[in-house]
């Protein structure tokens, strides 16, 4: 393994000890090999080893995972106790590896809406002319299922479609770091940077995940600028935008919003509701009108869920042989809350739980009638769905009630006090919150 890694290790305990110490008892120290979570080194002075086994192991073992971002326990030997090298792994292709098979993502078939309409012309342009000035890097930013990887390989399919020649490399953040400890462990650095610093278009999904990981941002800053100052095409996807992004070294910070950064928001009803139709004719599923709109109502806020609710309801149909009616719809989202607990209820699922628990009907909850179990059930629902999804005040109000902000902020208020003051009222809505979760 390469003489790089180690000095950063030693870099790494500088913050802990004195340089001097480092130098004492470190300076002929090397990193041998990495075995799942072991790191071995070695050592060569016997009485260096043992002060190291005696007093600074585990500094030497947490520098090694703050550098390396894996957590690694560290095994030191002497020279006669090395292990023999491993062959070298072959190098990944130049572009396919883990993507290999992702021809069906194309510009064509990305449904364009207000949310993403920027984020769609910034990737186009950057497919028909990389490496302008006006768009490198491209930054693309938003929630998970929004699109963002969709984008990212519509730019790789079509520029490998148009410019055969180009030389592109594909990848997620998570397999910058396995492909950089695999050089490390194989002694394949110079391999491994060549393969990175010499592409023509370079797109990275999920940067978020270099953060935090400093022997991975140190090799990703070299390669940026290595590319960037060729004129050559960078494309990055995160969860966040650079300035959130914590433990991100500043100057890779900076150089991202150096670029061109846009969000991706969550597709709004029109842009849902062609989505839904979209997937529906790619799968050769006729959707009636009820059911489509009731997808595009319930799922706000991620793409891949509204393409899973369609594909659920296709494999009810042939499955299960049932029809495909409203309430197979409803039945197919409560499925997928109770399948991915972490998932946010829809405001439709909540009501319908709501809906049972107190035994009434939609229309009596969001109306206007104020007998006590209808204002309950109302100031419930207002309550719950504040909890339990991503809507503003406003939206709770004008959206499903019909009424102002501060009526539903004096609701949350009224449930607030209810659940401190009324036990019994406290275990309804437990009751109705396990309700929606399927637990």
């Amino acid at each position: 393994m390469g003489t790089d890694l180690m000095e950063s290790i030693r870099e790494e305990l500088c913050r802990d000890m004195p340089r001097a110490m480092v130098s004492t008892w470190f300076s002929d120290v090397t990193v041998v090999s990495a075995d799942g979570q072991v790191l071995t080194m070695c050592s060569p002075m016997e009485y260096k080893r043992e002060m190291i086994r005696g007093r600074y192991l585990r500094l030497l073992s947490d520098a090694a995972a703050a550098v390396t971002g894996q957590p690694y326990e560290v095994l030191l030997v002497g020279e006669s106790e090395k292990p023999a090298p491993e062959p070298e792994p072959p190098a990944p292709e130049q572009s396919e590896n883990e993507w290999r098979g992702r021809r069906d993502f194309a510009f064509d078939n990305f449904i364009v809406g207000e949310s993403n309409k920027y984020a769609y012309s910034a990737s186009l342009a950057v497919a028909e002319s990389p490496g302008s000035a006006t768009h490198n890097p491209l930054f693309l930013y938003g929630g998970s299922g929004l699109g963002k990887t969709h984008l990212l390989l519509a730019i790789h399919n079509q520029i490998r479609k148009n410019r055969p020649d180009f030389r592109i490399l594909v990848f997620s953040a998570e397999q910058f770091t396995n492909d950089l400890v695999i050089a490390l462990q194989s002694k394949q650095m110079i391999g491994f940077r060549d393969r990175y610093r010499s592409a023509d278009l370079l797109l990275v999904d999920d940067i978020q995940f270099i953060a935090g990981r400093d022997f991975s941002q140190e090799e990703f800053f070299h390669t940026f600028n290595a590319l960037f100052d060729d004129n050559k095409q960078i494309v990055l996807t995160s969860d966040r935008p650079p300035r959130d992004l914590q433990k991100l070294e500043e100057r890779l910070r900076t150089r991202f919003e150096g670029g061109l950064l846009i969000d991706i928001n969550p597709p709004d009803f029109e842009t849902r509701m062609a989505i839904v139709r979209s997937k529906a004719l790619s799968l050769g599923l006729i959707l009636p009108g009820d059911v489509a709109v009731y997808l595009a109502e319930t799922i706000t806020s991620n793409v891949r869920q509204l393409e899973g609710a369609v594909k659920k309801l296709m494999a009810s149909r042939d499955m299960m042989r049932i029809n495909i009616d409203l309430k197979a719809a409803q039945d197919a989202v409560a499925d997928m809350i109770r399948e991915n607990p972490g998932l946010n209820p829809t405001p439709q699922l909540i009501l319908r739980a709501i809906c049972d628990f107190y035994r009434l009907d939609e229309r009596q909850i969001t109306g206007k009638g104020r007998q006590a179990n209808l204002v309950t059930a109302r100031q419930t629902a207002m309550y719950l769905f504040r909890d339990m999804t991503n809507l503003s005040l406003e939206q709770i109000g004008e959206r499903h009630f019909s009424r102002d902000h501060t009526t539903v902020m004096h609701s949350i208020q009224r449930v607030d006090e209810r659940r401190r003051e009324d036990p019994a009222y406290d275990n309804e809505i437990k009751t109705i919150i396990e309700n929606i979760r399927g637990v």
